[in-house]
């Protein structure tokens, strides 16, 4: 019984890898950002009760085990909303590291193919969306695979490849005894390397060139040779990020400008930072400040609608001041390089964790719940293989297992509870959606009452909350919404909403502040400047309005979209005369 339960446990983990990348479930409210929460939520609740069964007989409680766990913790979930949908899963990923420290035994080929299936199944999306047999789930991007952002699809591949070509490089004297399955493992990466490439995403390349060398130099370093390998490699690292500078410099200096405006942030909160959420809830008002004061035309034409740091370390130190950089820098640097252990498998995690936390230098791991998922098990799992090792504090008391067999069993039915009632609500919501435009929603009889369960649990179905209820006029309702992601997630649409609104009832002051600070936070943005235009000449200040709308029409237009066209054909036919 306990050996069936060790291997369903281990195929189970193989499935949470594949349905972290396979898109489903899609009847779901924003479906590419939030799939793999239920999908992996999921798994991994069955997982932690089949783990009660497949769990180690004597269980020992290291103080590393603690320290990691609560690490995850304050990493993952943002404690002043646990109703969260992501936070609900991040508390499911919580217990599925429990359950896999717990675990007797782990089938790692099981895993590993499952990882190679996951891999080709990612690749065959992206080929499929290339080739143009399948849509992109961007209007801006070719590829994506079920993702939103070409981004999240690069690192998910350069993670899977990251562990085919290291167990290649770490298990090949296994792998060569059993040629046919070493021949299909190359077939496969052959398959997969043009669509990485085709990705055109630097970090990811990075990530995975930086995870190969590592891995390389765990296996055959030794002594004095490692010292050399070091130093030869740094100018080969150094050399490999200025050619990927080279690739997109535009966009490296976009976040050369986030990472400059974090630093004000920090000067402001340097010890405790702004709390979890700090940095998407202050950032663009920091970034309307600076381009108001500091910013160079090229810096107004690059500042963009951005929440993410584009640097792990950077939003932790926002977030969480200077002690928690410190923490996360001891977890990265005790796990990466001080930890003991050099078996193979051991290696093969770390290698996978050091290409998370190099993608972390330039993206942003916290917000893609796939990446997540295999920082946990990564981690879960290197702790399993040295269970035992180090700090052993004993737990004789054969009550202990029970105790620790039941909280489990509590904590995956209050969850389950928790998952299922996500599901109904965002399945219905979908579906609401998906039948009807949002002007036809907001009469949608039960439209209105799902989102008023849900309005400060989720940062999209809150700005669908205020959209309805600016259609629908409920004047209370929008301000309280608007007040709400004006202080948890701004954003220049959402002043723009605000600003046309408050137009409409009168409140010229308040609308023209409003559209200012979206201007503010994006000069680049010409919406809010023609808001402004159209304002002025409404209510007499002509001359500015003008202004405006010369400078708009006659400056480059850094994204021409129908709203562009839209904005352009209304300010030439409203200032026809006064611009000839």
């Amino acid at each position: 019984m306990r050996n069936m339960a060790n291997y369903l446990v281990s195929l189970l983990l193989g499935l949470l890898i594949i349905l972290s990348v396979a898109g489903l479930p899609v009847e779901i409210f924003g479906y590419t950002k939030v799939f793999a929460v239920f999908s992996v939520a999921g798994i991994s609740l069955i997982i932690v009760l089949l783990s009660t069964i497949a769990m180690k007989k004597k269980i020992k409680i290291t103080q590393l085990n603690i320290f990691y766990f609560l690490f995850l913790s304050f990493y993952l979930i943002d404690f002043s909303s646990l109703n969260n949908l992501w936070n609900i899963g991040f508390l499911c990923l919580l217990s599925l590291f429990v359950a896999i420290c717990l675990l007797q035994h782990i089938h790692y080929t099981i895993i590993f193919k499952c990882s190679l299936c996951a891999t080709v199944l990612l690749t065959s999306w992206g080929y499929m969306q290339y080739f143009q047999y399948i849509p992109s789930n961007s209007e801006h991007f070719l590829l994506t695979g079920p993702f939103h952002n070409p981004a999240v699809l690069a690192i998910m591949l350069s993670l899977l490849l990251g562990i085919v070509l290291n167990s290649i490089i770490l298990f090949y004297n296994l792998l060569i005894k059993n040629k046919s399955f070493l021949i299909l493992v190359v077939i496969i990466v052959i398959f997969c390397m043009p669509l990485f490439i085709l990705t055109n995403a630097r970090a990811a390349y990075l990530a995975l060139f930086i995870s190969i060398l590592y891995s390389l130099y765990l296996r055959f370093g030794v002594g004095r040779k490692k010292a050399i390998y070091l130093i030869g490699l740094l100018p080969l690292i150094l050399i490999s990020i200025g050619i990927l500078y080279k690739l997109k410099p535009q966009s490296a200096d976009g976040r050369l400008l986030v990472w400059k405006i974090s630093c004000k942030m920090i000067q402001d909160k340097p010890l405790t930072g702004f709390g979890k959420g700090g940095f998407a809830a202050n950032y663009l008002y920091y970034q309307a400040d600076y381009m108001r004061s500091f910013a160079s035309p090229a810096e107004r034409d690059l500042a963009g609608s951005t929440h993410l740091a584009f640097n792990e370390p950077l939003r932790i130190t926002v977030e969480y001041g200077v002690i928690g950089l410190i923490i996360y820098s001891l977890f990265v640097v005790w796990l990466l390089f001080l930890s003991p252990n050099k078996k193979s498998i051991c290696i093969l995690f770390k290698s996978l964790l050091i290409g998370i936390v190099t993608w972390g230098m330039f993206g942003y791991p916290d917000q893609v719940f796939s990446v997540q998922t295999l920082w946990v098990v990564a981690i879960a799992c290197y702790l399993n293989k040295i269970y035992g090792s180090i700090y052993k504090h004993s737990t004789s008391n054969h009550i202990f297992p029970k105790i620790v067999i039941v909280v489990m069993c509590c904590a995956s039915g209050v969850l389950s509870v928790k998952l299922w009632n996500k599901w109904t609500v965002y399945h219905e919501l979908y579906i609401c959606l998906k039948t009807h435009t949002i002007q036809q929603s907001s009469h949608y009889s039960n439209m209105l009452t799902l989102l008023r369960r849900e309005i400060t649990n989720d940062i999209s179905v809150s700005y669908l909350y205020c959209q309805l209820s600016r259609i629908e006029h409920q004047k209370a309702d929008f301000f309280y919404m608007s007040s709400f992601l004006e202080e948890h997630f701004p954003t220049p649409g959402l002043l723009i909403m605000k600003g046309d609104y408050l137009k409409e009832i009168g409140k010229w002051k308040e609308a023209e502040e409003a559209y200012k600070l979206a201007s503010d936070m994006m000069p680049s943005l010409q919406i809010p400047r023609g808001k402004l235009a159209f304002l002025y000449n409404e209510i007499g200040r002509k001359e500015e309005a003008i202004t405006i709308a010369r400078n708009i029409l006659t400056e480059d237009v850094k994204v021409y979209g129908f709203d562009t066209f839209n904005l352009h054909r209304d300010l030439n036919r409203i200032f026809e005369d006064e611009l000839k």
